[in-house]
């Protein structure tokens, strides 16, 4: 009998146990001493079936990769005597499956129904009087009634044998107690090293497959990020240049930080119209957009030739503008909206236009349209389409991930969600590291969360954003600031993640003065690199080594900075990711 056939042997032990079970408790009830054993009865049940949903999960578990089919896995589960657990090719791919494992994991197996056997027994299922006992009375046939005969002594004999044995089993099965929670704790052991093992053995082949395709899944992901890179620095400059209102320095612009496999790029933006108090009547305070290069919009890609400049300017073709006006107008490249439809306005740059037509005031008078209009800058368009996944928050601003690791916010990060973010802000470092949305060094007052608008969750399934505002002096970020690169910022951050617990508020940082500037900074890190110490026994080999990177993998970046980084921080995350997703599913 092939290791496939004997775990469907098994699969189908607990029915009949159940099944004989339920059988006796009927016959218990007929002989009216059920009510004396009925605690013991049940816990015995649901103890069975306990264990039977634990293997049955062990086998869906097991055969799922191998099959390939949840409905095949579920008619092999439903049906343990078919044909299909003597299937040849499916042994070999359990086998090739379990690898080295294999052979113990069937020793289990078979342990498992030894023991299933032995529970069988335990209940006297098997026991021929006892049976008789359990299977219904057959019906008697009706026949005349004659003169009664004295039973015969070998039939009350039959009888009191069969009485004897029957409360000789309700009896054993009242005090035999122990013995069976033993039998259970076989199976609860059994069940356990079958779930150990078949983890281990994923562990390692998941293991195998990131060696082999490491250097190839890098090569994706350092393409997906430079050209996030690239895009994310046009989209900020279109729209810091499509602004071209005395009230630019009152916008903000937060850009949501994603995890990017593939080169498509669509980028999630909140708009914010952030004015002093004294400024009133402002039209608009918030704009949540989707920007993207290849969003699906009936907005035509083809651009509009301009108007010539006088018509622009608002004067009649046969006047001449006054001196004065025309060169502030003539050296500066400006931003024009025109209408290619009757409902969707045109955004374009670099050309001259008239002043008082502004993204601002069309942010402000827009509504409903599927699409506001499009920016560019250098060749590359980007349409702005609304979007209503969140809502404003209160007075008190967005959540940042200071306060959400504060140890008195009253809700916490799981693992998960702290090992989610970690990710998200390496590898929006990675892609965003010197441009105009991400400064050299992250800190977690930065990072920022809103709250959804479709129900009552503090954020949005914990999305970072980022907060850049536009300064009336445009700056431009160069790749002369590479230099000085450092990532001791992101470390802490992953740090302060790992633990959930911010640095300042560890026993290790509060030794130390609190410090200002440099001093702060230099506290920090000796701090954070007694504490990185701890980060493998508490989040693994993979984590550690990305935070280890971060504090001494590299101290001067150089043109290789971005690849290094992902196969160092951002592949380590992910795999810790995929591990804990497979721990917590076996």
């Amino acid at each position: 009998m092939s290791g496939l056939e004997i775990a469907g042997v098994l699969l189908g032990t607990f029915p009949l146990i159940i099944s004989g079970l339920e059988h006796w408790r009927g016959a218990a009830k007929v002989g009216g001493f059920f009510w004396r054993v009925r605690k013991e009865h049940t816990k015995c049940c649901r103890d069975v079936q306990y264990h039977e949903i634990l293997y049955r999960r062990n086998l869906k578990e097991l055969l799922l990769p191998i099959v390939n089919d949840a409905d095949e896995v579920a008619r092999l589960v439903g049906d343990p005597g078919g044909k299909g657990w003597t299937s040849k090719p499916m042994q070999e791919r359990l086998e090739e499956r379990l690898q080295e494992s294999y052979g113990l994991y069937m020793e289990i197996i078979r342990q498992m129904t030894e023991t299933a056997d032995e529970l069988r027994r335990e209940l006297c299922l098997d026991n021929t009087n006892v049976q008789s006992k359990l299977a219904p009375p057959e019906p008697q046939k009706q026949r005349r009634p004659s003169s009664p005969q004295p039973p015969s002594k070998s039939s009350k004999l039959a009888s009191t044998k069969t009485k004897w044995d029957y409360e000789t089993f309700r009896i054993k099965f009242s005090f035999n107690d122990p013995v069976r929670s033993e039998l259970f704790e076989q199976l609860r052991d059994c069940n356990g090293r079958l779930e150990k093992l078949l983890g281990t053995s994923d562990k390692i082949s998941t293991l195998e497959n990131a060696a082999t395709s490491n250097p190839k899944h890098v090569y994706v992901l350092e393409t997906a990020f430079k050209k996030a890179r690239e895009n994310s620095d046009h989209l900020f400059k279109a729209i810091q240049r499509a602004w071209q209102c005395s009230c630019q320095q009152y916008h903000y612009a937060n850009l949501r930080l994603e995890h990017r496999r593939l080169p498509e790029i669509c980028f999630e933006l909140i708009l914010m119209f952030v004015a002093p108090s004294a400024e009133a009547n402002i039209p608009w305070s918030w704009r949540e957009l989707q920007c993207g290069q290849t969003i699906d919009c009936a907005f035509p890609q083809k651009l509009i030739e301009p108007p010539n400049a006088l018509q622009l300017s608002g004067f009649p073709s046969d006047r001449t503008p006054t001196p004065e006006l025309t060169p502030p107008y003539a050296m500066r490249k400006k931003v024009m909206f025109t209408t290619c439809s009757p409902s969707v306005p045109k955004i374009e740059l670099d050309i001259p236009v008239r002043p008082n037509l502004q993204l601002c005031e069309l942010l402000g008078s827009q509504e409903g349209n599927p699409c506001i209009g499009m920016v560019r800058h250098a060749d590359e368009e980007y349409h702005l389409h609304p979007s209503l996944k969140r809502r404003q928050p209160k007075d008190s601003g967005p959540l940042t991930l200071d306060r959400i690791l504060s140890s008195d916010y009253e809700a916490h990060l799981t693992r998960r969600q702290s090992y989610s973010i970690a990710l998200l802000l390496a590898s929006s470092v990675a892609q965003l590291q010197f441009t105009p949305w991400l400064k050299t060094g992250l800190t977690k007052k930065e990072v920022l969360f809103f709250p959804c608008e479709n129900d009552d969750c503090s954020v949005s399934n914990y999305e970072p954003f980022i907060c850049r505002g536009f300064p009336l002096s445009h700056q431009t970020s160069g790749n002369a600031d590479t230099k000085d690169c450092n990532f001791y910022s992101l470390g802490i951050l992953l740090l302060e993640l790992c633990f959930r617990q911010r640095l300042e508020d560890h026993p290790l940082r509060q030794r130390y003065p609190v410090g200002a500037g440099e001093e702060k900074e230099a506290f920090d890190l000796v701090a954070a690199l007694k504490w990185s110490q701890s980060v493998c026994d508490e989040a693994g080999v993979d984590y550690a080594s990305a935070v280890k990177w971060c504090f001494t993998g590299t101290n001067n970046a150089d043109k290789f900075w971005r690849s290094e980084m992902i196969k160092n921080v951002v592949w380590p995350l992910e795999m810790c990711q995929e591990y804990f997703k497979i721990a917590t599913v076996s």
